[in-house]
């Protein structure tokens, strides 16, 4: 687990960058689709995934799984804890994402503005190939936020 961050956006700079290595196990993705109601043949089903994905060689991680994984990472680590996402613009994945399969995901930071910071974001394969990205807008944790975090950790 990455050590949590509380990160101001005047800690902050364009170009700063956050990486991570994330994947999602079976008994993951199904919890996904139960709680999402996604219920998609191609997150369960491994012959669905074989007719919509050519040499598919098990089912498909959800999109919006990957999707909550990296916001996961803008509330714990980049910027952290107390951060609000207010949107998440990804595009679509451009190869299917498999169970215990790893991706890389990087985050950098391309605009500040006030409390509010924009986020690209780069998600690649194991081969560092790019398969996806999105763009997002957070509102940092301002400095009492702040100071109230560090308070919690003495």
């Amino acid at each position: 687990m990455p050590k949590l961050n509380c990160l101001t956006a005047s800690m902050l700079e364009v170009g700063a960058k956050y990486e991570a290595e994330l994947s999602f196990s079976h008994t993951e993705v199904k919890q996904y689709c139960v709680l999402s109601g996604d219920m998609n043949a191609i997150h369960r089903e491994l012959g669905a995934a074989q007719i919509r994905f050519s040499g598919a060689r098990d089912i498909i991680v959800p999109g919006g799984l990957i999707q909550i994984g990296i916001t996961g990472l803008f509330g714990t680590v980049f910027p952290g804890d107390g951060s609000l996402g207010l949107t998440f613009t990804p595009e679509r994945f451009r190869k299917p994402v498999y169970p215990d399969e790893p991706v890389f995901v990087t985050l950098e930071v391309v605009r500040i503005r006030g409390e509010i910071i924009e986020v690209e974001v780069v998600v690649r394969d194991g081969e560092q190939v790019r398969i996806g990205a999105a763009k997002a807008r957070i509102l940092a944790p301002d400095d009492s936020y702040r100071d109230w975090w560090l308070a919690q950790r003495v």
